[in-house]
């Protein structure tokens, strides 16, 4: 499984303060693409600037006991 991490910015219609946020995600198909993609969607649809999105880890081991 990859994580990805995802940077966005907007500002408040009130103020001229730009806010940046920053989630960490995954996803079934494993591949920053798919992740792209659905934060072009998401940031069109609120508004939102998509600053970046990149790979920042890759879990090798699901440990149960």
């Amino acid at each position: 499984m990859k994580v990805f991490e995802v940077t966005y910015e907007y500002s408040i219609d009130v103020s001229n303060e730009i806010i940046t946020q920053r989630q960490f995600v995954t996803t079934e198909k494993n591949t920053l693409q798919s992740v792209v993609n659905y934060f072009t969607i998401w940031c069109e649809q609120y508004e939102k600037e998509l600053k970046g999105v990149r790979e920042v880890l890759t879990i090798s081991q699901n440990i149960t006991t």
